[in-house]
């Protein structure tokens, strides 16, 4: 299992077109891929489930991923959630 921990940086938080990238980039990997912010967990690979996290500006988010290639997987979407700025 890998796991990370990133805090939304963006000042409108997540949208549904960020997010859209982010399931994109899910569905890449083979492992599992699961958010859990405030509590709630959502799976990385379902753009509903994410936008029901209501991820806004501040939030911390855990990224934890179970698979083959979860330490990768972790690292490309931290990055991805990093790099939004709109």
């Amino acid at each position: 299992m890998a796991e990370t921990t990133v805090t939304i940086a963006s000042p409108g938080g997540l949208r549904v077109r960020p997010v859209s990238r982010i399931v994109q980039e899910s569905q890449g990997y083979v492992s599992d891929i699961r958010f859990l912010v405030d509590g709630k967990e959502a799976s990385a690979k379902s753009l509903f489930s994410l936008q029901m996290l209501e991820m806004s500006h501040g939030k911390e988010v855990v990224i934890v991923a179970k698979g083959r290639d979860e330490q990768t997987a972790v690292e490309a979407i931290a990055t991805l959630i990093e790099s939004v700025v709109l």
